[in-house]
């Protein structure tokens, strides 16, 4: 037996749980898939939000449910630095209040079926849908260094994949990268008793300054707050969300790649220097595994290559949006997504060359712009979205409910 809805949401952080609470107000048929806020409640104790809490909501077309609101109801941290346990805290109150028919049971393939999708769930399940959302945020697209993929898991793993740093007490841990959670892990790795040392191939390990609540006038024409943090830059980009899609393909790759490189937020500075050293303009050429242990080879400034052993290698090395790392995406799907760069090429409304699938949050990072990168980009996506679907689905809730829920084999909706 196969179910039958209009639309199909895959996954449930804050870009699903916001278009979910959407298409509810609207009235329209769809099915949302995926454990609550799975990515950010699997974060180990102790890591924080790297941006503004008013910029890291869930959106709902009801006001008074901002983070940062919620964080004052409750006499929490409502500007930053914020944990990481408390948003998604957050996120799974804006679940059960507005999307309480979510399904946490996991989409493990995603094929075409006529002018339909077919979604098969982890259950064994199968629904069919006319349009299908994928907004699995940064989950499956982990970047790992090459020279670090031959190594079993329990020698080498991305930040992403560790939720306890306690495993680490006593043990030599070789970090790799110069963003947040590379210095980060460095941070946790040593708080947790191991000794760690952090490679950075760049000059240097860059650390922002703290954000201000209160500036002067002058401070604040010049140095607009936006979602990014202080700048004019940023405040164009935040105001005119749309700007970045109308650029040449290849302008608009250099800004999405280039715009707000690796760098740290202020409270994490004082945890690490002094405390875990950071080699800068080193660059990791080998590493092998010996016995239980990783042998690793690192070129510094000089040419000179260094040798040292560790327990264990953390990938502190960012994401990488690349729509071929899905894995529930099927092979006649996969081959007929237009990419930009590596990532799904998208409309205006977020659709990509497949007609009916649409990709949000990270993913539409390479159409869209910066902005896109951040929960800050779930409100303007997932309201322009739903504008489109509502145009594409003008039934009432009351009469989609009405559509079959079984569909027999030459069932076109």
């Amino acid at each position: 037996m196969i179910e039958t809805t209009n639309i199909v949401i895959v996954g449930a952080g804050p870009y699903g749980l916001s278009l979910a609470a959407h298409l509810r107000a609207r009235g329209l048929n769809f099915r949302i898939f995926g454990p609550a806020m799975k990515f950010w409640r699997q974060m180990p104790t102790g890591i924080n939000l790297k941006s503004l809490a008013f910029a890291t909501n869930i959106s709902v077309p009801e006001g008074g449910h901002t983070f940062s609101e919620w964080c004052r109801q409750r006499d929490l941290e409502d500007f930053e630095p914020c944990a990481m346990e408390t948003f998604a805290a957050y996120g799974l109150w804006m679940q059960n209040r507005f999307v309480p028919e979510l399904e946490e049971v996991l989409v493990t393939n995603i094929s075409k079926s006529g002018v339909n999708f077919e979604v098969t769930l982890s259950s064994g399940r199968r629904v069919r849908a006319r349009r299908v959302v994928v907004c699995t945020g940064l989950s499956h697209l982990q970047s790992h260094p090459q020279v670090l993929r031959h190594l079993p898991q329990g020698l080498a793993r991305h930040t992403c994949g560790i939720s306890d740093y306690s495993e680490f007490r006593g043990k030599m841990v070789a970090i790799i990268g110069a963003g947040a959670s590379a210095i980060e892990a460095g941070a946790l790795v040593t708080e947790a008793g191991g000794k760690a040392e952090i490679f950075v191939r760049g000059r240097e390990a860059i650390f922002h300054g703290r954000t201000r609540r209160e500036r002067p006038l002058w401070e604040r024409i010049r140095e607009p707050i936006t979602v990014f943090g202080a700048g004019r830059k940023h405040w164009i980009l935040q105001q005119f969300p749309l700007l970045v899609h109308f650029l040449p393909e290849q302008r608009r790759v250099r800004l999405v790649t280039n715009y707000l490189g690796p760098a740290s937020p202020w409270w994490i500075k004082d945890r690490v220097l002094g405390k875990v050293p950071i080699h800068v303009q080193s660059d990791l050429t080998e590493a092998r595994a010996i016995g239980n242990r990783v042998r690793l080879k690192v070129r510094d400034p000089s040419q000179t290559a260094r040798e040292l052993e560790v327990d264990h290698v953390i990938a502190g090395t960012g994401y990488e949006w690349n729509v071929s790392l899905l894995p529930f995406l099927a092979q006649d799907i996969q081959r007929g997504i237009r990419r930009t760069d590596s990532a799904p090429w998208l409309n205006l409304h977020f659709e990509s060359s497949v007609e009916g699938l649409y990709f949000i949050g990270p993913m539409s990072a390479m159409s869209f712009g910066p902005l896109f990168r951040f929960v800050a980009g779930a409100d303007f996506t997932v309201r322009t979205l739903t504008r489109h679907l509502a145009g594409r689905f003008p039934l009432s809730r009351a009469r989609a409910d009405q559509l079959p829920t079984v569909l027999d084999p030459d069932y076109k909706a």
